[in-house]
């Protein structure tokens, strides 16, 4: 298994590292929706954490270029619903960013709430376009929700790959810092962001978000 799952005080710790490029693989994924399982159960803030040097790659390649058509369109809708579930999940998920993040990590990048980078020569980007690919609407849609919109043509469109520094400009991050102090910022948002009033941060949230939560909803329906 390529998740672990630690609770400190209000804040669940969730470890993603399958010694590779983090990929979104079936098993991955039902993996990480019984985790998110969990920590909704205990109504507490998430902090999720990539491995060294690579946040997410995006989906499982293996999968994608098996020629079973049938098991990647099924991949590819689990990573939706699960991207739509990070969009709207009920309690604070911040983003601790390691490394590379791209594609469906990008993605997930723009459902979080609060995304917090370490410096160093690693690429972000939704590279869809550069791949032959449409994005989907989960992804899509909440790109142009956090993205500047100076920079959603050239992130969206034209497959931009940034530093953390211009994919913290474009808005596919908050904040950049040094390697050591990525966890400790990460968990201090959590933690400030998990001792407001749940109920209305739940509320709030899926308020702010309607327009493009109605919008994933109609095109994975």
């Amino acid at each position: 298994m390529s998740l672990n799952l630690d609770f400190q005080d209000n804040v669940a710790v969730l470890t993603h590292d399958d010694g590779k490029r983090n990929a979104f693989s079936p098993d991955a994924i039902r993996d990480f929706n019984a985790a998110l399982d969990e920590v909704e159960a205990k109504k507490a803030a998430l902090t999720w954490v990539g491995r060294e040097g690579c946040f997410s790659a995006g989906f499982d390649l293996k999968v994608m270029a098996s020629g079973d058509a049938d098991a990647a369109a099924a991949m590819v809708k689990a990573g939706g619903e699960l991207a739509l579930r990070i969009f709207t999940f009920p309690h604070p998920v911040v983003c601790a960013v390691t490394g590379h993040c791209l594609a469906l990590g990008s993605v997930m990048l723009v459902c979080a709430d609060k995304r917090i980078g370490i410096e160093g020569d690693y690429k972000y980007g939704l590279n869809e376009t550069a791949i032959d690919m449409d994005l989907p609407a989960f992804g899509y849609e909440p790109a142009v929700y956090r993205l500047a919109e100076a920079h959603r043509f050239e992130s969206i469109v034209a497959a931009q790959i940034h530093s953390p520094e211009s994919a913290m400009e474009a808005g596919f991050l908050d904040e950049v810092v040094a390697p050591d102090a990525l966890l400790g910022r990460a968990m201090e948002h959590a933690s400030r962001l998990g001792a407001l009033p749940q109920r209305a941060f739940a509320a709030n949230k899926l308020l702010s978000r309607s327009i493009p939560i109605e919008r994933i909803r109609a095109a994975m329906a």
